[in-house]
């Protein structure tokens, strides 16, 4: 006997995607700071079966109990510094951060961490953009010497661009 249903499908995405098979990793790299979206596969990095043993306790509670607030919300991480003089003195604390404000402004999304960085370093030469991570550490780069320094990080690192295909 053929029969009709009716059913309400809802696909809410996890707060950091368990795929992205289809996707180039996305990275925004500023005064060395290499900045990404925290991902599934970035997790993998500490061991496909045991990540959330050996990943920073924060990075696994967001990927296991965090909740999604908008549908173009990202958890950007500083994934790495590069070394150069304009980010002497950051310290390895700052490596796989949270990143949780620029200047005072909530982070929404790695795009919005870009359009944040070119307005306030276009704003002004003596300017400087305060990085803020979630465990309320901050980094203070000048505008003007990360502007300088970003051709030499990139050519040191054989890096062909500073950001991603779609954040240029």
């Amino acid at each position: 006997e053929e029969i009709t249903l009716t059913s309400s499908l809802c696909y809410i995405p996890a707060l950091v995607p368990y795929h992205s098979h289809d996707k180039r990793p996305e990275y925004l790299i500023y005064a060395g700071i290499v900045f990404t979206v925290l991902t599934r596969f970035y997790l993998y990095e500490w061991g496909d079966n045991d990540w959330a043993q050996k990943a920073p306790e924060n990075l696994v509670n967001l990927a296991c109990n965090g909740k999604l607030q908008e549908l173009t919300q990202q958890i950007v991480i500083m994934d790495q510094i590069l070394s150069d003089d304009v980010n002497h003195g950051i310290t390895s604390d700052a490596i796989d951060a949270v990143l949780k404000t620029v200047n005072g402004i909530k982070i929404k999304n790695i795009k919005h961490l870009a359009e944040l960085i070119d307005e306030i370093s276009n704003k002004e030469d003596n300017g400087f953009i305060r990085f803020e991570t979630e465990s309320e550490e901050f980094i203070v780069i000048q505008c003007n010497e990360a502007k300088q320094s970003e051709e030499r990080i990139l050519k040191q690192n054989s890096i062909a661009h500073a950001r991603s295909e779609h954040l240029r």
